[in-house]
């Protein structure tokens, strides 16, 4: 009996060389603290004023006083339903009223914000 002949021997195919490496190139430069935490979009900024705008038309149309010592529920409930229209065509004839109004509060909240997240925001 003839044995079969053995199988030829697997010959390792070369390997190919890795791609060349691109250049290393220094990443950009790292932006400021301020400049991180406060910069802003076009869009960023309108949707700030729209904020500051609903905000300040509440807090002129109900006349928000602060050191006020007494509130009704009711009173407030009623107040809404019978100035929000009167209050809607007021805040079209004098649109910089509220914003201005709103921005005292919608501002500083957002200036405290975006510190708290710095923290925790990553880089692009």
């Amino acid at each position: 009996m003839t044995m079969p002949p053995p199988p030829p021997a697997e010959t390792a195919a070369p390997a190919e060389a890795p791609p060349p490496a691109a250049p290393a190139t220094a990443p950009p430069p790292r932006k400021s603290f301020l400049a991180r935490t406060f910069s802003l979009t076009i869009g960023q900024a309108f949707g700030l004023l729209g904020l500051s705008t609903l905000t300040g038309f509440f807090v002129l149309a109900f006349d928000f006083a602060p050191t006020g010592t007494t509130f009704d529920l009711g009173g407030a409930v009623t107040a809404i339903f019978n100035r929000a229209f009167t209050a809607i065509g007021w805040a079209f004839d004098s649109f910089w009223k509220p914003a201005l109004a709103g921005s005292v509060f919608v501002l500083p909240i957002w200036a405290l914000w975006r510190l708290i997240q710095m923290p925790f925001r990553k880089e692009p």
